[in-house]
């Protein structure tokens, strides 16, 4: 086992800046334990603690441990919002409030806490009121398992990625808020593979006590993404007296650091918006739209860690967008401080938002929010205009929720598509000038409220009709100011090409034989005309 630094141990100490707290001339608490297990509790337990007190505790294990702590006795003078005496706890040396993992008064006993790395602090306040026994608790290094209750982290095979010993068994408890998911992702996996039999991980979908709630895991296959039904997830690994392996490394994102939008517009917010988020998470927000549509997302705000004065890049905390499901996935830009970022367009249905920060310096987060474009095919002749809208991303919606200027102009169903061709003297159409340019604009309304919630998407269709030339532009459906701009056509929701042909080509025969029979009119009657002239 790694014995740790004295000069690292140094280090965190004058970072902490705990050398010796006094509450008052013979009392004295707090300090560095390095100690693999130890215990601390606060001045003249179990007697009464002192008025005007600051006790601070830095536990710091070697490197690649965890720091799990144990109350086993709590009072303290309690306050709704703790705001006399209390017991703060932090993930890390920093005493920034992104660390903090909670803050305890009162009389019930808190939670078991285990760090995310191989530093914790605890903080013990008493103000000039109502002394009371305070706490004793007893900490200890674990090298794998622990209670986990933090928004992310990662959890690791013991020595990875080096072989994990023979004969080890680990059990991480994962417990998110109630009410909330656990999200568990494996990046690496590689265990002897004898039918589970002698290594293996093992997932169980709660605490453990249901065993038809486990799935196993084993070899060199990555275990598929795990999403707990309720609020706790229990992962263990063991290893039998032989035959090792490189074991896994997976991280785990729960309650307000993870979630799936699925729904056609939503708003998505850092893990305590507007207070500070939380220090050393790493959370990731996925939207998954009906194949075909395309996603829209604009930031209201963003207030992050600044930029490195070394590199002038976001090396710190910073927010990532990908163009697709995973951090495999193109990035769309990753940003800082308080940069707004641009809108984003997705190229298809899926999108990325990923929040990463560091052991301190927290900010206010960021707020999004995000809109489906609906794939939206437009043509047009010089008289009329053509739409399509594949019903495969619509199936929720009747064709009488799809409609051009007025409800009395809705779409049709026909094979694989919701269909509109109507005239530009219907349907709410009217001619415009734009930029010297003679266009025909109407409105195309997607409704997709359900009872009492009204929520209406608006397109303008706009048409050219010297070149034939048509455009769509979403205009609301989440914030009408945010989300003006050109929702353009998707590939996957094209027309076939014969449905091109034909839609394009009726198009084009209707108008250019209006046209050619006006000329053709125009020219007999001239000649009838002339012939008239000429024969009086």
């Amino acid at each position: 086992m790694r014995n740790i630094s004295s000069k690292y141990v140094f280090m965190i100490t004058v970072l902490w800046e705990v050398d010796a707290v006094y509450a008052r001339n013979g009392v004295k608490c707090g300090g560095v334990l390095s100690a693999p297990e130890g215990n601390l509790s606060t001045p003249n337990f179990p007697g009464l603690y002192p008025p005007y007190t600051e006790c601070c505790w830095l536990i710091v294990v070697s490197e690649g441990s965890t720091v799990q702590l144990q109350f086993h006795h709590f009072n303290l003078e309690y306050h709704e919002e703790c705001e006399y005496d209390y017991v703060k706890i932090y993930n890390g040396a920093s005493k920034d409030e992104g660390n903090l993992l909670g803050k305890f008064c009162g009389t019930s006993l808190p939670p078991q806490l285990t760090s995310s790395w191989h530093v914790l602090a605890v903080h013990f306040h008493s103000d000039k009121h109502v002394g009371s026994s305070g706490f004793y608790a007893t900490y200890r290094k674990d090298i794998c398992g622990g209670i986990l209750t933090g928004l992310s982290g990662v959890i690791t095979s013991p020595d990875y990625p080096d072989n994990y010993p023979n004969n080890a068994e680990c059990n991480w408890f994962i417990r998110a808020a109630p009410g909330s998911t656990v999200y568990l992702t494996f990046t690496d996996f590689q265990m002897e593979n004898e039918g589970c039999n002698f290594d293996y991980v093992a997932v169980f979908d709660g605490s453990g006590a249901e065993d038809n709630q486990v799935r196993y895991f084993c070899g060199t296959t990555k275990p598929p993404d795990i999403k707990s039904s309720l609020n706790e997830l229990l992962v263990v690994f063991k290893s039998d007296f032989n035959i090792g392996g490189r074991g896994f490394k997976a991280y785990y994102y729960s309650g307000e650091c993870q979630d799936t939008f699925t729904s056609v517009k939503g708003n998505i917010t850092s893990p305590r918006y507007p207070d500070l988020y939380p220090n050393n998470i790493n959370c990731h927000w996925n939207i998954h739209l009906p194949a075909g549509f395309r996603i829209k997302i604009f930031f209201r705000d963003l207030d992050l860690e600044e930029r490195s004065s070394l590199t002038s890049g976001c090396d710190y905390d910073h927010l990532s967008v990908y163009d697709g499901e995973g951090e495999h996935s193109p990035l769309l830009g990753r940003w800082c401080g308080r940069e707004i970022p641009p809108s984003l367009m997705s190229s298809k249905n899926k999108l990325l938002l990923v929040l990463s920060t560091d052991r301190d310096t927290a900010s206010k987060g960021f707020l999004a929010s995000y809109i489906g474009v609906v794939p939206i095919n437009v043509s047009c002749t010089r008289t009329d205009f053509h739409i399509q809208i594949p019903s495969q991303s619509l199936p929720q919606l009747e064709r009488n929720h799809i409609y051009l200027g007025m409800p009395s102009c809705a779409s049709q169903i026909s094979g694989t598509n919701y269909k509109i061709y109507a005239r530009f003297d219907t349907c709410g159409t009217e001619p415009q000038k734009r930029n010297n340019t003679s266009v025909i604009v109407s409105v195309l309304y997607v409704d997709f409220s359900r009872g009492a919630q009204e929520d209406v998407h608006e397109y303008e269709i706009q048409c050219e009709p010297k070149k034939k030339e048509a455009s769509v532009h979403i205009l609301s459906g989440a914030d009408p100011s945010q989300m003006n701009g050109l929702a353009q056509n998707v590939p996957d929701s094209q027309p076939s090409e014969a449905e091109a042909a034909e839609s394009t080509d009726r198009g084009q025969d209707g108008s250019d034989m209006v046209f050619i029979s006006i000329c053709i009119l125009a020219g007999v009657l001239m000649l009838i005309a002339v012939v008239g002239l000429v024969l009086l």
